[in-house]
């Protein structure tokens, strides 16, 4: 039944199904994007989905709507695609033996609805070792990182296209494969785990067996406010990477900018990037832990 076999699917025309690609990638597993031709815009009414926009088959739907139950309603949500800089206190793991770190379970349906409301979320369909580091947040909260790289423009210029072009280059060059003008069908599942994807393309549906999971981008927003006049600072160097809470398996990609003595800094507060001081977080409970087909919320 399945026309090819890799490790991981990302799908979607937002940047963090782009994320998500680089980063299996430099886990050295076997990763494929799908990418529409056009974006699917999400337009907020009574009955649009959080997830899954223009998705039908009955199963898919029902996973989708499953994660997203509990939320505000999408017509009574503000958007925001302001790209967060997030201010971490060292750059080091946080570790000790013998230390368990708080799980703020309250927190997480705070954390899906914000990585939905941005255009730079993903979501993973299975939680397992991504490879994320612990750190400590501007605020002293742990979250989960994912570091992808170092980011730097020598003038001020958007910073969502600066950041898009670091992200298609790291694509191109770790020659990641693509199906363009592709759409999600719907994800197979069997006794209640996801196997894989069916893509609908212009050649016809083309099913993808994922072994770790599909990643599934947010979508933009119409409404959104915009971020196009939020350039990076000249000469800044900044880090990139997906973030998240242990146990989510909603992230988002975010700018990680180092602060002097644990303190955020002058250019996180100026205004020329959104800044959030709220905890984020995503990511991984063990490897090979079962997938539920309808897990609790925000896992």
């Amino acid at each position: 039944m399945w026309d090819d076999e890799v490790d991981v699917v990302c799908c979607g025309s937002g940047f963090g199904a782009l994320a998500a690609a680089v980063a299996a990638a430099d886990a050295g597993l076997d990763v494929h994007i799908v990418r529409p031709g056009e974006p699917r815009p999400v337009t907020p009414g009574p009955e649009t989905p959080w997830l899954g926009v223009g998705v039908d088959d009955p199963e898919t739907r029902d996973y989708f709507d499953a994660l997203s139950a509990d939320l505000t309603p999408l017509v009574d949500t503000e958007y925001d695609s302001a790209l967060t800089v997030r201010v971490v206190s060292e750059w080091t793991p946080v570790s000790g033996r013998g230390r368990i770190a708080p799980f703020y379970g309250a927190r997480l349906q705070d954390w899906a609805q914000r990585c939905l409301t941005s255009p730079y979320g993903v979501l993973y369909t299975r939680l397992a070792d991504r490879g994320t580091t612990s750190m400590r947040s501007g605020t002293g909260e742990e979250i989960q990182v994912k570091m992808l790289g170092a980011l730097e423009t020598a003038t001020a210029a958007d910073t969502t296209a600066v950041l898009g072009d670091w992200l298609s280059a790291q694509v191109r060059d770790r020659q990641i494969p693509a199906v363009d003008n592709g759409t999600l069908q719907r994800l197979v599942f069997e006794e209640g785990e996801i196997l894989g994807a069916v893509i609908d393309t212009a050649d016809g549906p083309l099913a993808l067996r994922a072994r770790h999971g599909v990643a599934v981008s947010t979508e933009p927003h119409p409404d959104a406010t915009s971020a196009a006049d939020q350039p990076i600072e000249p000469g800044k160097l900044v880090q990139v990477g997906l973030v998240g809470y242990s146990a989510s398996r909603f992230g988002r990609l975010e700018l990680l900018e180092l602060g002097r003595d644990g303190s955020g800094s002058g250019y996180c507060n100026s205004g020329r990037v959104h800044d959030s001081k709220r905890e984020s977080g995503r990511s991984p409970a063990r490897r090979g832990r079962e997938m539920h087909r309808y897990p609790p919320f925000g896992q």
